[in-house]
């Protein structure tokens, strides 16, 4: 049996179609707790980048020795295929 191989030029991109699922953001706490574990909470993941602004705010109001955040970004990549190598 012979197989016949065909090479191909990949490149992974930002996946901007119309169908792509949507970039999110949160924030997550990085602060110690008093047994020196990392307090984690963290905001709702949202399409738009202000709203764990938001929470973080919140948080502090809440826990003001938590001065410590981590920007957490979910953003769609793809593989595109441009043809033969």
């Amino acid at each position: 049996m012979r197989r016949r191989l065909a090479f191909v030029n990949w490149t992974l991109r930002p996946d901007r179609d119309d169908d792509a699922p949507p970039t999110t953001y949160a924030l997550r706490c990085l602060a110690l707790t008093d047994d020196d574990n990392e307090c984690a909470a963290t905001s709702p993941p949202g399409d738009d980048p202000t709203a764990p602004q938001t929470w973080a705010f919140t948080h502090l109001r809440e826990h003001p020795e938590h001065t410590s955040y981590a920007e957490v970004i979910e953003r769609p990549w793809v593989m595109w295929r441009e043809g033969a190598a």
